[in-house]
């Protein structure tokens, strides 16, 4: 099996070889969760981004180059704005299909 990606190594344990319940039941939690998730690490990039423009005066333009977009993208992130359309509330609570 793969590794998983970087920011998630912590989850390595989960990765099948002991092949337990216990594993199916944390990787569905996760799953579920990923949209909190995104939620949670939008708002606090876009904390940072207007964080160090208005408190260090870093220009989105030399922001661009650090987050891999250009100063465009990175001011919307500034304001909010999400390039990933959201799934509605109603798709978020429905429980997965067997």
């Amino acid at each position: 099996m793969e590794t998983p990606p970087k920011p998630f190594e912590q989850l390595a344990h989960l990765d099948g070889k002991t092949e337990t319940i216990e594993q199916a039941k944390a990787l569905t939690e996760a799953l579920a969760a990923i949209p909190n998730l995104q939620k949670w690490l939008r708002e606090q990039r876009q904390h940072i981004v207007r964080t160090l423009h208005e408190r260090d005066g870093m220009s989105y333009t030399d922001m661009a180059p650090h987050l891999g977009v250009k100063p465009e993208r990175v001011s919307g992130i500034a304001r909010g704005h999400s390039r990933s359309p959201r799934p509605k509330v109603a798709e978020q609570e429905q429980p997965e299909a067997p």
